[in-house]
């Protein structure tokens, strides 16, 4: 390969002037295309006719993507070398940047030998060597190295010793496997070596994912004994991954854990399970199973454009599970199954059908009680759960219009068996008037058709009127295993709101009255249809202006009501800001939809609001309740203070509930949570969270927390005590140890 300057050079340069800004073109064999390097320089000389080219003073070197700058460079066209001197830096397609004090590097800049090597990769990692060779572009193999992803230097410029570094007698970076492989190397904290390996792999930095050891979970407690958790990260193939994440107990031997993620063109999968060869020894009389189990999982599958089969699943060996070995829903999973309740799990499969304005969904459901009461023959499980909806294209009346169907069949292994078919037809059409009234006027007429059976089995039907199974059923005391029972539900009504908003003494005002007049067939809900979907009922503000406030299809707001409220709000411009809503529902009769715990159902429900108040993002104290009508006594309530600073973070939340009804049994719950995080240093913070409950007055959880992060790592140590127990599950006292070394383990 022959090399040649688009300028004359002189064949004896020394009283030559300087020739700046040389072209060298590179010409391979005739099909090849030409490639071309780039010089820049202060001066270029040559001594002779095909000579050595000297560059010197603030040199540049282009060739292709990657860019070299030196204080002198020399091409030699002959042997196609470039030996580069004084404060070399090379910078490649990746935007990865090497420094060195000297190297010899082949024409196009990919190969060669350095000395005083370092580099600057992805992800602010470092390597630093005494030399370095780079072979075919893709391998650096560099001798008594230095890796770190901290900083080296300060603020000012002053060098500082990283908080962690390793050093080895041999570094390979394999760009082509994505390894950073190292040979005799000591892992260092803050300059004290803390173990050393005859061998060890890492990531590159350049990858999003590899195969490799995650961060383990260390701890111990006075369930598990000394545990600790070793994930493996798996990556399979660009679309599929696998974690394997065993946790090593002393007490009760290994958890063996792992998750299955893939994703596709036309689908998704998430699949996470665990089993435990339980050693009974500590608890040999709690009837707990000899193998212990879980598996978690969600996904979905696309059949053309209108068709998606999906499920959700979650199930364990027994209800203590869980909290035993702090199992977590990870990931992609964490959203979907962590739900708020954890005494039940609930599974799920799916088919649905979407076109236009129509939309078909057929689902199952089983469900599994985590409380020590909870009764298995008597949980159902939903197969299937049919709900069909259509919007109707064309306006009628000036409103949209939808049609619908629902049809629910939940069935036991030991009690009552219940079928439902719904159909319902609505209307609905939004005014708004020039001088700023809105009306929104809306219908629906509705049937429901009920089939029991099995009513002799369980609790459902009781001989005894006076027995608590009478007062949750009080229809069903006949004995008659069999019953079918027909609803037809209509409703109308009209709803008006006058929002209104003025500046005031520097402040926005906004102010919105609301008025809901609603009128059903009363006496809509016999006590000989079982409720199944609607025992449950939040009533609070939000929901105060929804026509029909039962949760699900077995209970409905029967009778003529009129809901009424008013919410208001005020905003300044230094940030404060105050905004607070309050309102009622009065009825012209009483209604049986609902349990008398929830508020409602009386000629006066309970008055439910929210009071807030905001200054920026430093202060927010947020306020829900509900006050009984008659006594004034609060039902509800739940409050929360935030209180954050540059150093410092706290949160305060209260819930009280004077009769929460827990598996149809009305208890009273009342808790106070506080979570505080004080910064010490830039670096250093403390933190701790505290549960109580007030009403047994005693502590649930707390934790206290020491942690450290900066730039290239996370620690810290966690202190839990856990006073939760049920039958079998007793409190807890742990210590967790967490950290993270910033592309070395993640």
């Amino acid at each position: 390969m022959a090399a040649y300057a688009q300028a004359d050079l002189p064949v004896n340069a020394r009283n030559a002037a300087p020739i700046e800004n040389v072209d060298i073109v590179k010409q391979g064999d005739a099909d090849d295309e030409a490639d071309e390097v780039l010089f820049e320089a202060d001066s270029v000389l040559r001594e002779f006719e095909d000579g050595p080219i000297i560059a010197e003073g603030d040199v540049r070197a282009y060739f292709g993507e990657r860019y070299l700058r030196a204080d002198k460079l020399i091409y030699d066209p002959a042997a196609d070398i470039v030996i580069a001197e004084g404060n070399v830096s090379i910078t490649d397609e990746n935007l990865d940047t090497a420094f060195a004090g000297r190297v010899e590097l082949s024409g196009d800049l990919r190969d060669g030998i350095a000395e005083n090597f370092s580099a600057l990769l992805e992800d602010n990692t470092r390597l630093a060597a005494e030399s370095a060779v780079r072979e075919r572009g893709a391998k650096t193999r560099l001798n008594k190295a230095v890796y770190t992803s901290c900083d080296v230097c300060k603020g000012d410029g002053e060098e500082k010793t990283p908080t962690w570094r390793i050093k080895s007698l041999r570094v390979t970076r394999d760009e082509e496997r994505k390894v950073v492989r190292f040979h005799h190397a000591f892992l260092e904290i803050k300059g004290v070596p803390i173990f050393y390996v005859p061998f060890l792999q890492a990531p590159d930095p350049s990858v999003e994912r590899q195969s490799g050891f995650l961060a383990p979970h260390i701890g111990a407690s006075s369930r598990l004994g000394f545990n600790i958790e070793m994930p493996y990260y798996l990556a399979i193939s660009n679309h599929q991954d696998a974690t394997f994440f065993p946790k090593i107990t002393t007490k009760d031997g290994i958890l063996w854990q792992g998750e299955y993620r893939r994703r596709g063109k036309h689908g998704y999968h998430v699949l996470s399970g665990g089993v435990i060869d339980y050693n009974n020894q500590n608890m040999p009389d709690e009837g707990i199973p000899g193998v212990r189990w879980h598996y978690f999982g969600r996904g979905y599958r696309d059949f053309g454009d209108n068709w998606r089969a999906s499920y959700d699943f979650e199930r364990v060996s027994d209800d203590a599970y869980l909290r035993n070995y702090d199992v977590e829903r990870r990931g992609d999973l964490r959203q979907e199954l962590n739900r708020s309740s954890t005494n039940q799990l609930r599974s799920n499969a799916r088919l649905a059908w979407n076109n236009g304005g129509s939309n078909l969904t057929i689902d199952s459901y089983l469900f599994q009680g985590l409380r020590a009461a909870d009764d298995s023959a008597t949980t159902p499980y939903v197969l299937p759960l049919i709900d069909f909806h259509h919007d109707v294209a064309q306006k009628i009346a000036g409103g949209r219009a939808t049609v619908g169907a629902n049809i629910a069949i939940l069935q036991r292994s030991g009690g009552a068996d219940s079928r439902r078919f719904t159909a319902n037809a609505k209307w609905e059409r939004d005014i708004t008037t020039r001088g700023g009234h809105r009306f929104n006027l809306f219908a629906e007429a509705r049937g429901d058709v009920y089939y029991f059976e099995d009513l002799d089995l369980g609790t459902e039907v009781c001989s005894d009127p006076m027995a608590a199974c009478a007062v949750n059923f009080p229809g069903l005391t006949s004995g008659d295993p069999t019953k079918a029972e027909t609803r037809f539900a209509p409703t109308a009504g009209v709803e008006w709101s006058y929002p209104l908003t003025r500046e005031f003494a520097g402040a926005r005002l906004f102010v919105e009255p609301r008025i809901q007049l609603v009128a059903s067939l009363a006496n809509r809900n016999s006590a000989d249809i079982i409720n199944e979907d609607s025992q449950s009922i939040e009533f609070d503000y939000a929901g105060l202006f929804d026509y029909n406030k039962a949760t699900g299809f077995d209970s409905f707001e029967d009778g003529q009501r009129m809901n009424i409220g008013v919410s208001a709000s005020a905003v300044w411009p230094n940030g404060v800001a105050i905004e607070g809503a309050i309102g009622q529902q009065l009825r012209v009769q009483t209604t049986d939809a609902f349990d008398f715990s929830s508020g409602l159902g009386e000629t006066s429900s309970d008055i439910v609001g929210s009071l807030n108040l905001r200054y920026g993002s430093r202060v927010s104290i947020e306020n829900r309740f509900r006050i009984e009508n008659d006594t004034g006594s609060i039902q509800r309530a739940e409050s929360m203070a935030l209180y954050r600073t540059r150093r410092f973070q706290g949160a305060v939340s209260y819930v009280r509930l004077n009769e929460e009804n827990v598996a149809n049994n009305l208890v009273r719950r009342e808790e106070l949570t506080a979570r505080g995080n004080v910064k010490l240093s830039d670096h250093w913070s403390v933190g701790g969270a505290w549960r109580l409950d007030l009403v047994g007055n005693r502590t649930i959880r707390q934790d206290f927390i020491v942690g450290y992060e900066d730039e290239c790592s996370k620690f810290g140590i966690t202190y839990r005590r856990d006073r939760t127990q049920d039958n079998n599950l007793r409190p807890d006292n742990a210590v967790i140890l967490s950290f993270t070394l910033k592309s070395l383990v993640n």
